[in-house]
């Protein structure tokens, strides 16, 4: 009789617990960052005696995917960087599938890599007059942390560097082969996970 009036007396000490848990709202596997940074663009080639200049302007990166586990995270990526410069305004898109690691789940550092087509608007002829619009391929490595805030809001401060292979240019002056432009970036994104 005793543990029975015992177990009679938990009863909704049981219930309790599972109508708590049943408001609480699950991880969501979903995740998308959106942010602003400052980027460098610098142009070589394979046979380039010129130097090409570097450029400095702002960028914008957006991300959007699907977390594996608490390690990794797959996705999309746009990187945009618009540049002016004294010869014409330099436009440069990066869309790329990229992957994300944590190698340690409880910290916020993490690193990724991805690749995919890079689309150059209004790429400045250093060579003669003109610019060259180009498809490209981008591939794109880079790190940083991420700072988890109240709820599934958070920060994260990345560092990244995204090449387009623009491959051989036909220009005023004649062919330039193996063109690239290096992309290095550093901001700051808001995350909702």
């Amino acid at each position: 009789m005793p543990c029975a009036a015992l177990m009679l007396a938990l009863v909704p000490a049981v219930a309790a617990a599972q109508s708590a848990a049943a408001t609480t709202p699950l991880a969501s596997r979903l995740w998308l960052t959106g942010g602003a940074g400052f980027a460098t663009l610098h142009g070589d080639c394979q046979t380039c005696e010129v130097d090409y200049p570097y450029r400095h302007g702002s960028s914008v990166l957006v991300n959007a995917g699907y977390r594996v586990n608490s390690r990794m995270d797959v996705g999309s990526e746009v990187f945009w960087v618009p540049l002016d410069t004294n010869q014409g305004n330099i436009r440069t898109t990066h869309l790329n599938a990229v992957a994300q690691f944590r190698p340690w789940a409880s910290q916020g550092f993490f690193m990724k890599g991805g690749a995919g087509m890079a689309y150059v608007r209004n790429w400045v002829d250093i060579f003669g007059t003109g610019s060259i619009n180009s498809k490209a391929l981008s591939v794109m490595i880079g790190a940083g942390w991420e700072f988890k805030g109240p709820g599934r809001v958070g920060l994260q401060a990345v560092a990244s560097q995204h090449v387009a292979a623009l491959g051989d240019l036909r220009t005023a002056e004649g062919d330039v082969p193996d063109v690239v432009g290096n992309f290095w970036s550093i901001g700051a994104s808001i995350v909702i996970r």
